[in-house]
């Protein structure tokens, strides 16, 4: 079935591949933009539209135009992040250019060397301990430091140097009451004593 694909020019083999992973990417974007759309409807609107659904808006949006090209050149994990982007209403004008972009690295990896090396490479990595060690350290880490908080952290402290405030007071923003005025005691003039 694949020699109709591999007898023709490279240049059109790769178009073929473009314009598969074209039309497969906006399907999927559209389809995620669907299921937000309808959502909104039903009870799941709040959460929907609350802090964390806003914030992984955010975070797609800004991020997004990366992970998405950076998509197409694994294995599986395409059409959760191009569904991602469209449930979370990732803007179209950014969407658009990343996925032009990864489309065209899959068509040239599709068209070029196939996957028959990308499978090689993964069954390599896969079957080696230092991969397997690797994958541990690095899954170690991040769960570190998510518990630890350390990316909330960065947030507060970037988004206190950008406003120029002092950094977070560590109990939450509460202040110690204080025991007494904070400049010294000015002398009472107003009282007319000692005239």
């Amino acid at each position: 079935m694949m020699d109709w694909i591999s007898a023709l020019p490279l240049g059109w083999a790769i178009l073929l591949f473009w314009a598969g992973a074209i039309l497969r990417a906006t399907t999927t974007y559209a389809l995620g933009r669907g299921l937000a759309a309808g959502a909104r409807h039903t009870r799941l609107r709040r959460r929907l539209t609350g802090p964390a659904s806003l914030r992984a808006t955010r975070f797609v949006d800004r991020w997004g135009p990366w992970a998405i090209p950076l998509c197409f050149l694994t294995v599986g994990l395409q059409t959760a992040v191009i569904a991602t982007a469209g449930i979370t209403r990732m803007r179209w004008g950014r969407f658009l250019p990343a996925m032009l972009l990864g489309a065209l690295l899959w068509g040239i990896l599709y068209g070029t060397v196939g996957m028959a090396v990308v499978w090689a490479a993964l069954a390599a990595a896969v079957g080696s301990p230092w991969f397997a060690a690797a994958l541990g350290l690095v899954g170690a880490g991040v769960l570190v430091l998510w518990r630890t908080g350390v990316p909330a952290r960065v947030r507060a402290a970037r988004q206190g140097r950008r406003s120029g405030a002092r950094a977070p007071v560590p109990d939450g923003g509460r202040r110690a009451p204080s025991s007494g005025p904070s400049r010294p005691a000015q002398p009472d003039t107003t009282s007319g004593a000692g005239r």
